[in-house]
């Protein structure tokens, strides 16, 4: 399903006072429920949150489980207010394997129809998981 009017409103949230890079991410699950997340910039950048992280943080505190999260949108804004692709940072990149179980399929978005596709195993080979 092609989400990119839902992510397209969602930017106006992102709240990107140093960067002016908005993003808007939306997981979804594999039963079809989805959760929205925008990057949350702080004057103290290590306590700012990506919005693919949060997308999926909210998930989980909505009792989401590992394995659960099948995809991950993403759309972002510079600050020209051009859309560009913008891929997970390698936090994200790592949340995203854990949570999906290293399944999860992530889309890029330049546009409504330019929308690249991966999965997370090809943006963060060798991903690290505990050995419970």
């Amino acid at each position: 399903m092609n989400y990119f009017n839902e992510l397209l409103k969602l930017l106006d949230n992102a709240y990107a006072e140093y960067s002016d890079f908005h993003v808007a991410s939306i997981a979804v699950t594999r039963d079809g429920r989805i959760f929205k997340g925008v990057n949350v910039e702080s004057a103290a950048y290590s306590t700012t949150i990506c919005a693919e992280r949060n997308a999926i943080f909210s998930a989980v505190t909505a009792g989401i489980k590992p394995g659960e999260i099948a995809e991950v949108h993403i759309l972002a804004r510079n600050a020209e207010n051009r859309l560009f692709p913008a891929y997970p940072c390698g936090s994200c990149r790592q949340i995203i394997a854990e949570q999906s179980h290293n399944e999860a399929v992530v889309y890029v978005y330049r546009s409504e129809t330019d929308v690249s596709r991966h999965t997370i195993a090809e943006l963060l080979p060798h991903a690290f998981f505990s050995l419970k």
